[in-house]
């Protein structure tokens, strides 16, 4: 009788961690599918000042062996985000890109976020503020689509914790701090004028750069030098995306920052928090 019912509890485990069907056609598949989503349904938070969370024990279980060295968290508006997974001998971290979330949303106090895995690597994500209210999705066409940078991954050993991404200090041996104009919100343009740090780390005959956010997204931008009103450059492209993802305002202050003199290819870039 036990081995019976073990075998009957090992067949219902198996049929709940089987992938999704993506077309059930009968009742019966479009219940198992429903039983599916709701056993791979998890709740985790967003702490404003924590940009890292550990996946629950329950998930690491059930998906751990199901998941890769990147993730991708979808909204109901179809905006997607690139997180780093870590692990160590206690689960599963997302840590890279996470608190690309807080931005996004304007999360003041924190939120509850609903994680479906939905396999694949993809995690779709439902959000609360702290008081059980809907957080409003931002809608853009095309979908707004956050990426990590790939150049640096951790390796994480079994008995450490990982930690929130941070720019590595040596990324800002040269650093242009400016409070944003109204010109560098509206005009899709980071205006840099070209004395002192831009001479120094920026090449009149590049025309792309890459800039790595606080929060370790990475932004491909167009560069380009001018000579009017004075000389300066100018930073589009993935600059004018990251103005309207995180709905920067005329004020805000921000730092640039360049590893070396030189033709530098990626910039690095975070906001002054007060």
């Amino acid at each position: 009788m036990a081995f019976h019912h073990n075998n009957v509890a090992m067949l219902s485990y198996s049929m709940l961690i089987a992938p999704l069907d993506p077309n059930p056609v009968t009742e019966m598949d479009r219940r198992i599918n429903e039983l599916r989503l709701k056993y791979r349904t998890y709740m985790v938070e967003v702490d404003v000042d924590y940009g890292a969370i550990m996946m629950p024990m329950m998930f690491s279980h059930d998906f751990g062996d199901q998941i890769q060295q990147y993730a991708t968290l979808v909204d109901p508006k179809r905006n997607q985000f690139e997180v780093l997974v870590e692990r160590n001998n206690q689960g599963i971290y997302l840590t890279k890109g996470w608190h690309a979330i807080r931005d996004f949303y304007k999360v003041q106090f924190g939120s509850w976020v609903t994680v479906v895995f939905m396999g694949d690597g993809r995690f779709d994500i439902r959000m609360k503020n702290k008081f059980g209210k809907r957080i409003r999705y931002p809608t853009f066409n095309p979908p707004m689509n956050f990426r990590v940078e790939h150049s640096a991954v951790p390796v994480t050993v079994d008995w450490f914790v990982p930690r929130p991404f941070m720019h590595d200090g040596m990324n800002f041996q040269f650093t242009y701090e400016k409070k944003l104009a109204v010109a560098d919100v509206e005009s899709g343009f980071l205006e840099l004028a070209e004395v002192g740090f831009a001479q120094m780390a920026l090449d009149r005959e590049t025309s792309i750069v890459d800039m790595v956010d606080e929060n370790g997204n990475i932004w491909n931008c167009t560069l380009s030098f001018s000579m009017n009103p004075a000389p300066n450059f100018k930073i589009g492209g993935g600059w004018e995306l990251m103005v309207k993802a995180r709905k920067f305002a005329e004020g805000v202050r921000v730092v640039v920052g360049a590893p070396a003199v030189g033709m530098n290819l990626t910039l690095y870039f975070c906001v002054i928090r007060r």
